[in-house]
């Protein structure tokens, strides 16, 4: 099998398993869709079996395909590694995989990925977005190096570094924080819980919360957006558990209030990686610049 196996598949793999399809691995790779299709006939050829099912849009990995995916990933991760090993030291290059909630990247990342990648121009930085736990299974399957991730998972094989602390608060439009201020916890059963959805951390804090209080929200609502959520509690549709970072302006300007009665809890955005993995030269390097970047003046300022 090995002698007909090119590095380059397993690229291209990567990209239509990324992607969902031919035609957009096609255009994030810069080849034709032809030689995308070429490229992945030729490798479920080398490996025996067929690794996507075509779908009327797009493709989805068939289980070999899942089974490869690991294997694809460690062997790109190998090809970093060399590169960067066989590279000067003085000008690292490479890529780095990293992950992070969209809602955190969006509002505080941006300023020390600019700076990361104006100090080392020849390193690659590619930021994906998702839930705790879908970081900890991209990393446990070496998808990615480093996670951001809001709060310690507490797990064996994760080391996780705190870099900011935060709050999670309970917010709402000011009319209905003064009436929650006013009746207690009870009036919350009049109110929608809005949020990321069961999958995010946040709202399982939340509805924790809501145990402890003895209260029940009346209805639910899930929004993939940061931005979504906020509209719609200024709006004074419902009430939201989220962190105090994330809504600091819009508490400045009084659009929203804090739920004080509600009570919060602290926690810290943390770096996580796998624990008995070395990083690639680029990964070390990020994680060195992002550990010690001020991410706490960051997310005050």
């Amino acid at each position: 099998m090995l002698d007909r196996l090119e590095g380059r598949f397993f690229r291209t793999f990567i990209a239509v398993l990324e992607e969902g399809g031919i035609g957009r691995a096609a255009e994030k790779l810069g080849y034709v869709q032809s030689t995308v299709t070429t490229q992945i006939r030729l490798l479920e050829e080398s490996v025996g079996q067929r690794l996507f099912d075509r779908l009327p849009r797009g493709v989805e990995p068939t289980e070999a395909g899942r089974r490869l995916a690991s294997y694809a990933y460690r062997f790109l991760e190998l090809g970093t590694e060399l590169e960067a090993g066989m590279t000067d030291e003085r000008e690292p290059r490479g890529t780095v995989r990293l992950r992070a909630l969209e809602s955190f990247a969006a509002a505080f990342l941006w300023e020390p990925l600019q700076a990361f990648m104006a100090r080392y121009g020849q390193v690659e930085v590619q930021l994906d977005c998702g839930f705790q736990s879908d970081t900890i299974e991209a990393l446990r399957e070496r998808r990615i190096e480093l996670g951001l991730i809001p709060g310690d998972p507490g797990l064996a094989d994760i080391e996780f570094l705190p870099i900011a602390d935060d709050e999670l608060i309970w917010v709402a439009a000011p009319a209905q924080a003064a009436r929650l201020a006013a009746d207690g916890s009870a009036a919350v059963g009049s109110l929608r819980l809005i949020g990321f959805g069961p999958r995010c951390a946040y709202t399982a804090e939340a509805e924790a919360s809501l145990a402890r209080m003895g209260a029940a929200v009346s209805m639910r609502a899930e929004f993939a957006s940061l931005e979504m959520i906020v509209q719609a509690v200024r709006s004074g549709w419902g009430l939201a558990f989220i962190p105090r970072s994330s809504v600091r302006p819009e508490l400045a300007a009084g659009e929203l209030a804090v739920c004080a009665g509600l009570g919060g809890k602290s926690f810290s955005h943390g770096l996580v990686r796998l624990k008995r993995k070395a990083l690639s030269l680029p990964a070390e390097l990020l994680h060195a610049h992002i550990a010690g970047c001020g991410m706490n003046r960051l997310m005050i300022e």
